[in-house]
């Protein structure tokens, strides 16, 4: 009697769920909600959230070209800055740094120099966090770093041939 009390129980509650599912929902007769939000540009965003213009200097972290060797340095991660000069590549690598919370990026190198395809420049160097006890010297002004060697275009192609000698 007890597995035909637990069918029967199941085909109720299968019963009322195809019932409440075929019924009109509450929602129908009310208007639908207006979304409280509208979608936003680039621009409105940054202005938002207060972003500055890579143009203008405000990150925190300490940039060198170079580590010495003798430096207590722990290197955390590699990360990159772009942009349409290498000044505001630099302030973006900089950022980049500063919202990891480190304190210095260092080993700063080209991984893509501007070219046909973007007029971008794109630099790389490596964020790093310092060892207890180690004081680093004063970092140059990020006015007077400068650009590091670009690398070499080894991507060379030869010119362009005509048809193939095909005559006709």
């Amino acid at each position: 009697m007890s597995k035909r009390t637990g069918a029967s129980s199941r085909l109720l509650v299968v019963a009322g769920l195809a019932l409440a599912a075929a019924s009109p929902s509450c929602a129908a007769s009310h208007k639908a909600a207006e979304l409280p939000f509208k979608p936003v540009t680039e621009k409105e965003l940054a202005a938002r959230y207060l972003q500055t213009p890579l143009e203008n200097h405000r990150c925190k972290a300490a940039v060198f070209p170079h580590a010495k060797a003798n430096w207590r340095l722990v290197r955390v991660v590699s990360i990159a800055g772009r942009g349409p000069s290498f000044a505001t590549a630099l302030e973006a690598l900089c950022r980049e740094t500063d919202g990891l919370k480190l304190p210095a990026v260092v080993d700063i190198y080209y991984n893509r120099t501007p070219s046909g395809w973007s007029a971008n420049h794109e630099i790389r160097g490596t964020a790093v966090k310092y060892e207890d006890g180690f004081s680093p010297p004063h970092a140059p002004k990020i006015t007077d770093i400068h650009p590091p060697e670009l690398p070499q275009n080894n991507d060379s192609e030869p010119a362009p041939q005509g048809e193939g000698g095909r005559r006709s």
